[in-house]
């Protein structure tokens, strides 16, 4: 009868500590997730404030060759926690002109390269793409 009750002890025992591991090994993946989950928003969050600061250079680069066809780039913009820079400027005069910017929010950086056909008397753009290594401008 002792020897009854003691394998109804063990019993329990595996039982408490198999249904333990279980819970930990499901919580632990829990936090995980949510870790993993918080990250990958901020990731989004950073990657979006980096196309906006891109498109931002981008809008101030063609307003700048609008007013002067000579502008040549070289700028950096700071704006907010991010930066974004405008290279240099490529082809002369009113036509065939490219104009490449690149946003940076924490470690996210974003490239825009736009392909400008005409500046006067109104901005004419054959391409405005999103590219992960510029072709057509240097840096």
């Amino acid at each position: 009868m002792i020897y009854h009750s003691f394998k109804n002890g063990y019993t329990f025992l595996l039982s408490t500590l198999f249904v333990g591991a279980i819970a930990i090994a499901v919580t632990g993946t829990m936090l995980m997730m949510s870790w993993l989950t918080l990250r990958n928003g901020q990731i989004l969050e950073q990657s979006g404030r980096a196309y906006e600061m891109a498109a931002t250079c981008a809008e101030h680069g063609l307003l700048e060759l609008f007013e002067d066809n000579v502008y040549i780039g070289n700028e950096d913009l700071a704006i907010g926690d991010g930066t974004c820079s405008i290279l240099t400027v490529g082809g002369s005069g009113n036509e065939s002109r490219t104009l490449c910017t690149e946003g940076v929010s924490g470690g996210t950086t974003r490239r825009l390269e736009i392909i400008i056909e005409k500046i006067l008397p109104t901005i004419e753009i054959f391409a405005w793409q999103e590219v992960e290594m510029f072709s057509s401008c240097e840096y």
